[in-house]
Formats: structure tokens, sequence, C-alpha cells
């Protein structure tokens, strides 16, 4: 570890034991104002400690602060972590439509896409230019022309597979 790097350990360790001890602070004063405050209504006296909450809450609010700022990495490293999954999983979900308006643009272009490499060939290619994939399968039942990713049949459901 660098001098950059202790000196910025340091710095989060004060920010997290100080952020500690200012909202455990901000919370007792908070606490003895509030209770103060309940008693003597209770007893139709007026407070005595009342300053506290006025005391406790601006502590209360540094020492969450100082915490927040003290832990930043360790709650950006949680929200990464939370929230990648759900990406990851939209991105499968989505991949077939994308998949299919990418097709749609390179029929419009006169163009097909490699089921296996995704590389652009002529539309009335039959072997990919990149990878020498079959772009397209003649049906053996009844000599449909599909596309070389097709597992069955367009026309009439047959299995593609060899």
């Amino acid at each position: 570890m660098n001098e950059n790097q202790k000196k910025h350990a340091r710095k989060k360790l004060f920010l997290k034991i100080f952020g500690c001890i200012f909202s455990a602070a901000g919370i007792v004063l908070a606490v003895i104002g509030f209770a103060d405050f309940f008693g003597a209504a209770a007893e139709a006296d007026m407070p005595d400690k009342f300053w506290c909450v006025f005391a406790g809450f601006p502590l209360l609010f540094i020492g969450i602060a100082m915490l927040l700022f003290g832990f930043r990495k360790e709650i950006a490293r949680y929200i990464k972590d939370e929230s990648a999954p759900v990406l990851n999983e939209f991105a499968e979900d989505i991949r077939p439509a994308v998949r299919s308006v990418s097709s749609a643009v390179q029929e419009a272009k006169g163009e097909r896409a490699c089921p296996e490499c995704g590389e652009s060939n002529a539309a009335d290619a039959k072997f990919c230019n990149n990878c020498g994939a079959r772009l397209k399968k003649i049906c053996p039942a009844c000599g449909g022309e599909n596309d070389g990713g097709a597992k069955f049949c367009d026309q009439c459901g047959a299995s593609l597979e060899e």
C-alpha cells in the first residue's frame, strides 16, 4: 500500500469512528431532550433539557454524513453487486428482440447475419463468408428454405438437425 492509500485509509477510518460517535451522541441527546419534553408535558411542567434536541439533531446529521462518506466504497460495491445481476438478466431478456431488429435491418439492406458469428453476408449467400457456417437449411421433409440457425422447419415443423 503506497502512502496516499494509507492516508486515504486513515481518513476513512476517522470518518467511520467519529461518524459513529457523533451519531450516538446525537441520538442520546435527542432522546434526553424528547424524554424531558414529554415528561414535563405529562406533569404540566416546563422542560429544562429540551435544548438537547437542538444539539442532538445536528450531531446526528453530521454523524450520518461522516458515516456515508466513510462507507462510500462499501455502499457503491453493494449497489453494484445488487444491480449487475438485474442488468444481466435484462440483457438476456431483450437479446432476441435485438437480434430480430438487427436481422430486419440487414434484410432491408439486402444482407443476412450469420447465426454462428453474426457477420453480414449477401442475402442470397448459402454459407458465411467469415466462418463458413450454413446460412440456409433446406428441410429434408418438404424442401422448404430455413435460416441456418433453425432447428425445425418453418413450413412443416420437421427437425432440421442432422
